[in-house]
């Protein structure tokens, strides 16, 4: 170790003196540099000699954690700059990968999160094979996981196709010797859980439908009853497309948004949340309970307004109208006005349920209307959320409003508004 130091300062120096001398702009001092590089050369000092040689790499990775887009980054890189070949043996073993079964832990995270970490290397340290979904930015995705889960929290990891919750519950498990046994359990032991696609299929309870709409979250809704059914009421803002037209009216509904499914009882919402399942709509959910649920928990039902031609059905429209313009204009009436005059408790019931037919198209552009009173066949309404200082809210109000007011109870003569003036 020494004499290698000191053989290694000795070629050093020696280094430094020939490039000097050799730089000289005196003649001797060249002569003498060009013979003492040839001296230490005959003597052995002009390199250091290695004390064993370099071991050959043998192109083998080694076993650490990584991000799966920093292994793809990496393997891309070793292709470009011909460190390794994508020979057939790499795509055969590729192919035997994804004939394997699919692992029964699913997680998902986002990138950065040291919960998420946490959870992925204890799973390889337990040598357990799972799937890993970078949900960052998937919009879809994180509205689905809301609903099923509960929870905005990433990671969020699913054994047979259960929720069974984030890192801590996972190291529980862990701790207990459970979260072996639920591996090595089938699916259909102990408890009817979907595996495969079908774990994305799951119910929505009807509170967290009405939490949602009272936080005046977008909640997209699609009622797959007959005709005749809808005809009885359905929820304000929902889509109308019977069961056995979904298959071939799927296009009408948007698979990138979070779909809230339901029926009468929720029986044929589950169908048609398979259904959905099969055309790519990853974030379909079922109502449980369906629409009896909904009205037994005091929920609200209208009636479904439709076209002259009453085919086209009750759609979310998209609020980008021009700033004078109301939303309300395209919408169609239809019947349910009432011809009979109403007092007290009786009017003030009936102009709630046409202002909880308006509310959807408000809600859907970030506001809600707010009900202050009725006094003498004139209703006044305050407009709250985005709707305040919107250019558009005293369209919303004399020609969208008022003018769906008087034509479901002629009785009312106009409305008044702080908005108004």
């Amino acid at each position: 170790m020494l004499g290698t130091l000191i053989r290694r300062v000795t070629v050093k120096t020696l280094d430094v003196v020939v490039d000097k001398g050799r730089s000289s702009e005196h003649a001797p001092l060249r002569a003498a540099a060009s013979a003492l590089d040839r001296v230490r050369g005959v003597v052995g000092l002009d390199v250091v000699e290695a004390q064993a040689p370099l071991p050959t790499w043998s192109g083998d990775q080694p076993d650490q954690p990584m991000w799966a887009s920093d292994r793809k980054k990496l393997r891309k890189h070793q292709l470009e700059k011909g460190i390794i070949r994508d020979e057939d043996e790499d795509a055969a073993a590729s192919s035997a990968m994804s004939a394997e079964a699919a692992p029964v832990i699913k997680v998902y995270y986002k990138r950065g999160c040291p919960y998420s970490r946490a959870a992925m290397d204890l799973l390889r340290e337990r040598e357990f094979a799972f799937e890993e979904h970078d949900i960052k930015g998937d919009d879809a995705t994180l509205s689905w996981l809301k609903i099923v889960t509960g929870q905005q929290t990433t990671p969020q990891i699913f054994i047979h196709g259960k929720s069974i919750g984030g890192f801590e519950e996972l190291r529980a498990l862990d701790q207990s010797g459970e979260l072996r046994q639920r591996l090595e359990r089938a699916p259909d032991e102990g408890e009817d859980e979907p595996a495969g696609d079908e774990a994305l299929v799951d119910e929505m309870e009807i509170a967290d439908l009405r939490a949602r709409i009272d936080a005046g979250a977008q909640v997209r809704l699609c009622d797959v009853r007959t005709a005749a059914e809808v005809e009885q009421g359905i929820i304000a803002g929902a889509m109308h497309v019977p069961l056995q037209e979904l298959d071939a009216r799927h296009g009408e509904l948007d698979a990138a948004d979070v779909w809230v499914v339901y029926c009468k009882s929720g029986r044929r919402s589950l169908m048609a949340v398979q259904a959905l399942r099969g055309h790519g709509f990853r974030s379909a959910v079922s109502l449980r309970g369906g629409i009896d649920a909904w009205v037994a928990s005091g929920g609200a039902v209208v009636a479904l307004a439709l076209d002259e031609a009453a085919s086209a059905p009750r759609r979310l429209p998209v609020l980008q109208q021009h700033p004078e313009r109301s939303p309300f204009e395209d919408l169609a009436v239809g019947d349910g006005s009432v011809s009979m005059a109403l007092e007290g408790d009786e009017l003030v019931a009936r102009v709630r349920e046409v202002l909880d037919e308006c509310r959807p198209l408000v809600q859907a552009d970030g506001g809600d209307i707010e009900l202050l009173d009725v006094q003498g066949n004139v209703v006044h309404v305050r407009l709250t959320g985005n709707c305040i200082g919107c250019p558009s809210s005293k369209a919303t109000l004399e020609q969208g409003i008022a003018r769906r007011l008087k034509l479901r109870i002629p009785q009312i003569i106009g409305i008044a508004s702080p908005q108004l003036g």
